[in-house]
């Protein structure tokens, strides 16, 4: 526990100190030096781990010196973070009012500024050199400091050679036997389900043996998507209550009944179910259930339509399934073979050809799945020492002593990234992009250390979290989840570090009162709200400590407000300043946010309100001077203030068609504010003399950008996007003063040579506007276009296109015609509410990538002709289409695709 302790109290430190030595104006050179060497000290210690791997020997080593490292770490941390608010206020008291003060009082005021700050600077540099000295009695550090220029060395000293290979979780190997047995009771041996009962299929084995893996590999399938109209997959926690349950399932079905949910009762939540699963041949998931009358609850709410509908249960305990259906066969998961161990150890990636080691990995796993997955991916990453290591363990080792292993061998500065994921719920599955904005904010990952890119796939490729899902263009990684045994070990150890709190409604896991060890209060605590708990409770959170603060809100729909000024009532009635970075607060239903927001938190770099329904942001937002990332994206701001511009540190702005053209008067953007610019997502620009058209001149780092302009605007607009050669997405929309698409006169884009993504919504007047885009496009939607001329022919020699979109409107004309050769990879092609199409055809040789077909909503067309010669074609779904359309296709193709047909419309009868 005391290496625990040491290495990620150093790690903070360093993180937290790195930012404070690019503020050299602040310090002076002697005070630089010093903060430097403490740093190489304590990063030389990192490397050398000869006092982290010592002091686990010595329990009463570990005991003593624990609460002391933490304790000092933490007062580092908030050294760092006011130091860092000093120098940021001093820098901004140079312009305004502050300067005339200064000319009054003969500069009185500043030098009583300077001086704080140069008293916080000695402060900072006096406790890392404690924190440094007293490690440093402790262990003779090396004689060759590392050069903090030296980026790419201080990285490459705590990364490891393992990568994510692109794989997802769905990835079984040696469990095909029972992926077979699963699928034939799901559809049958010949793929089509008995229509005339619902059956109940158990997957049962003992704990973490990789039964959630195998079914939502099954879930996952083609063929299982093509089969069931639809699939809910819900997650059962040791504690829950029935309508947490209820509204899950409510949510995947998409029903529309979803409104005030806190005032419907369960009885009525179970009548719309019922109501809306009774049509449907559908496929539910009840995934981790523990006792018999559980599963009897649920069944109650599943309607028996004699469709093929199929139920999936995991479980540990054989019994559960038998009152419900007797005569199902479970699908047991026992230890892999020989054969599907080594078939698995062979999955983590590439181990040296020593059959010594691969034996020595497989006699401690037991034929466990997750602990080979687990000891394969250290081995890998720690090839240098990883028979030494693998023999530390004992044959048979449990998974806690695996998992352990593997924590305590990452690298000590992705560790704070890897505990900080136990703050998102249990089994739930965490956006990338969320996950990488957070690590951002709480300054792990940065230029000068790794990339979040790097850290998590330094992760994955250690086992230690799983992909779920990958972007469609790039196939990075969209989404992922912790493993139920991962996540309880990090949880339990993040608490025993003083860093996690959580409070919870339904299932109590706030250990920091009776483990906590800092005497300062966890950094990080997570709320997981339900409807029997007043908003306005908060008590246990100790805000003057706290880092991050993050909060879901399971049903994110309902009529509940939750007032964040009781949250903050300690920092706004002493007029202090937390030095909180992260306030996550997505889909929490109807906040509100105190005017003086900005002013007591002067430190967030991360505020998501995304999903809250919040329609207004404080003006004190603009004194946030260290905020990196504002998301506003699916609320109902529609005005933001213009204070926003005054954050230079501002990255990442996302928000729903926000509009600045009568607000920045006051407060005029500049080049210097916009400079740090990464995204700008959901800004409207509607007259043509909006400041906001000089505000695109000058975001020259932006790569991601969503804009709808008033059709005047459009041409001034893109002549300024045509400049920006950083962008890689691109969503633009015209619209006129009702709301509606309008056109879209474009100017040359062909210059955009990083830009992969574009979306485009309105008319293109002209015959030749396809060729003002650039040719290296990777993904195109177009929509209400009102293009007459079949595009295909301009479209087609597009060589990098893989995915288009041709959505409603964007093409009028009869014909829809791919040539020979045309579209050398496009992978999936979307047809929808092409009203004018009737017919369509493939010519030899063209779209020989394409693998996705879908068509919708295309009324009068009745054929494609010869699909057949797509080779790589897997899947066809049409919806809303006559079916004599679905009958041409299927006649036509000579081979297994997968076609799902929805809502056909039938062929009229004769004489109609």
């Amino acid at each position: 526990m005391a290496m625990a302790a040491s290495d990620v109290a150093i790690s903070l430190v360093i993180c937290s100190s790195l930012p404070v030595l690019s503020v050299e104006k602040f310090l002076s050179p002697g005070k630089h030096a010093r903060i430097e060497k403490a740093v190489n000290d304590l990063q030389n210690i990192l490397n050398t781990s000869k006092l982290l791997e010592s002091s686990t020997n010595d329990g009463q080593q570990s005991c003593d010196c624990r609460p002391c490292l933490l304790d000092q770490a933490r007062h580092a941390v908030d050294m760092a973070d006011k130091l860092l608010l000093e120098a940021s206020r001093h820098l901004k008291s140079g312009k305004g009012p502050l300067a005339k003060i200064r000319t009054l009082v003969h500069f009185m005021l500043p030098r009583i500024c300077i001086h704080a700050t140069i008293k916080m600077a000695l402060d900072f540099v006096t406790i890392v050199e404690d924190l440094s000295t007293h490690l440093s009695q402790m262990q003779d550090l090396s004689q060759d400091p590392l050069n903090l220029d030296k980026t790419a060395a201080l990285w490459n000293a705590h990364r490891g050679s393992v990568r994510w290979d692109g794989k997802v979780e769905s990835d079984i190997v040696g469990r095909e036997d029972e992926v077979t047995k699963l699928l034939a009771q799901l559809i049958g041996e010949d793929g089509n389900p008995d229509a005339l009962s619902l059956r109940v299929i158990s997957v049962v084995g003992e704990e973490a043996i990789g039964k959630t893996a195998l079914v939502r590999s099954v879930f996952n399938r083609l063929e299982i998507g093509h089969s069931f109209q639809c699939r809910i997959w819900v997650h059962v926690p040791e504690e829950f209550t029935m309508k947490d349950l209820l509204v899950e399932i409510m949510k995947q079905l998409a029903v529309q009944e979803l409104k005030d949910l806190e005032h419907k009762g369960e009885e009525n939540i179970k009548e719309i179910i019922h109501k809306s699963l009774v049509e449907l041949r559908y496929l539910v998931v009840f995934d981790n259930l523990r006792k018999v009358e559980d599963m009897d609850k649920f069944m109650i709410l599943l309607a028996d339509s004699r469709r093929g509908s199929r139920v999936i249960i995991t479980t540990r305990i054989p019994e559960i399934p038998s009152p419900i259906d007797p005569w199902a066969s479970p699908v047991e998961l026992n230890e892999l073979d020989t054969d599907g161990r080594e078939c698995l150890l062979r999955e983590c990636g590439t181990i040296a050809d020593d059959p010594g080691l691969k034996a020595r990995i497989l006699s401690k796993c037991s034929g466990s799945p997750p602990r080979i997955l687990l000891l394969g991916g250290l081995v890998v990453a720690s090839s240098d020492y990883s028979a030494a290591m693998v023999d530390q363990l004992a044959d048979n080792a449990t998974l806690s002593d695996i998992m352990s292993l593997s924590y305590h061998k990452l690298p000590s500065l992705l560790k704070p990234c890897l505990l900080y994921l136990c703050l998102f719920p249990k089994e739930s599955v965490i956006p990338i992009r969320r996950l990488f904005r957070l690590w951002h904010a709480e300054g792990w990952v940065r230029a000068s250390l790794f990339t979040a890119e790097e850290c998590f796939e330094e992760l994955a490729g250690r086992n230690l979290v799983q992909v779920v899902r990958r972007r469609k263009l790039s196939g990075r990684p969209k989404s992922c989840r912790v493993p139920s045994f991962i996540y309880d070990f990090l949880c339990e150890m993040a608490t025993r570090l003083g860093l996690l709190q959580i409070h919870s409604n339904t299932e109590r896991t706030d250990h920091s009162e009776k483990s906590e060890v800092s005497r300062g209060g966890p950094l990080w605590t997570a709320k997981y709200e339900d409807d029997k708990r007043e908003d306005h409770q908060h008590s246990g959170i100790r805000l003057q400590q706290l880092r991050s603060y993050v909060s879901f809100y399971k049903k994110k729909l309902g009529t509940r407000l939750i007032d964040m000024e009781e949250l903050l009532w300690p920092l706004i009635a002493k007029g202090d300043c937390g030095l909180l970075r992260v306030l996550d607060l997505e889909g929490v239903y109807k906040l509100r946010l105190p005017d003086r927001l900005g002013n007591v938190l002067p430190n967030l770099r991360y505020l998501g309100l995304r999903w809250t329904a919040l329609d207004s942001i404080p003006e004190s937002v603009g004194n946030m001077s260290s905020l990196e990332t504002l998301d506003l994206k699916y609320t109902s701001v529609r005005n933001l203030p213009s204070s926003i511009w005054k954050v230079k540190s501002l990255q990442h702005l996302y928000m729903n068609e926000v509009r600045f053209d009568d607000s920045t008067s006051h407060c005029k953007p500049s080049a210097k504010n916009l400079s740090n610019l990464q995204t700008l997502w959901g800004l409207y620009i509607e007259a043509t003399k909006s400041p906001m058209l000089d505000v695109l001149n000058e975001m020259t780092r932006v790569e991601k950008l969503g804009l709808t302009c008033s059709s005047p605007v459009v041409k001034d607009a893109t002549e300024r996007i045509s400049k920006l050669t950083m962008i890689r997405s691109l969503k633009l929309r015209s619209r006129d003063l009702f709301g509606q698409p309008s056109d879209l006169n474009l100017s040359d884009l062909t210059g955009l040579v990083s830009l992969l993504d574009l979306y485009l919504l309105g008319g293109l007047p002209r015959g030749d506007s396809l060729k003002l885009l650039p040719q290296n496009l990777r993904i195109l939607t177009l929509s209400m276009s009102g293009l007459d001329d079949n595009p295909m022919p301009v479209l087609g020699g597009f060589q990098s296109l893989e995915i288009l979109n041709l959505l409603g409107g964007s093409y009028t004309g009869k014909k829809l015609i791919c040539g020979s050769g045309s579209f050398p990879s496009l992978r999936v092609l979307k047809l929808w509410k092409l009203e004018g199409v009737e017919d369509a055809c493939v010519h030899e040789n063209a779209l020989r990538c394409l693998e996705q077909l879908e068509i919708k909503n295309c009324g009068v067309l009745t054929s494609i002709d010869s699909l057949d010669r797509i080779e790589s074609l897997k899947q066809i779904r049409l919806i809303k289409v006559k079916e004599e359309l679905a009958t041409n296709i299927k006649g036509g193709l000579t081979r297994k695709v997968f076609i799902k047909e929805e809502q056909l419309i039938p062929l009229l009868p004769l004489g109609r």
